[in-house]
């Protein structure tokens, strides 16, 4: 069973930002099997892993910010502000795992501390922080 399964709670009603958030999601329960089914010594599958939901996230905040600057949303950089923050943690991920990546017992932690984070920050990004921009995202024809 997924870490988090897709549900309709997570939609905005805008399509290409729900699609992206699905394939967030799927990379987190990717994560997620990992850490519960111990799948730690593929270092190249977990390099690519890492690699593909911090690209993918990197990719999809660059979307919701090209929407903000390019029809100048009022809380763009608050919110931009929040992805950066996410990039700051997801880099430090990164440099950790290539720091400890022989150690099974250590990127058992990581994989756990990642899932763990990026469970609760995507639910509360989506429900929250995201779901600010519905009626801008609308009222630009964003749908």
């Amino acid at each position: 069973m997924p870490l988090i399964p897709w549900s309709s709670k997570f939609e905005l009603g805008i399509k290409e930002i729900d699609e992206q958030h699905k394939k967030i999601m799927e990379l987190i329960n990717l994560s997620y099997d990992v850490f519960k089914n111990k799948k730690y010594k593929d270092q190249a599958e977990l390099e690519k892993i890492l690699k593909e939901m911090g690209d993918y996230a990197v990719y999809h905040f660059g979307v919701e910010e090209n929407y903000f600057k390019l029809y100048g949303y009022e809380k763009a950089d608050s919110h931009t502000e929040v992805h950066n923050q996410y990039r700051a943690k997801f880099k430090e991920w990164r440099q950790e795992y290539l720091n400890n990546k022989d150690d099974e017992n250590k990127t058992a932690t990581l994989f756990f501390e990642i899932s763990n984070f990026l469970q609760d920050w995507w639910i509360w990004h989506i429900n929250n922080t995201d779901r600010d921009y519905i009626p801008f995202m609308k009222a630009n024809h964003i749908s």
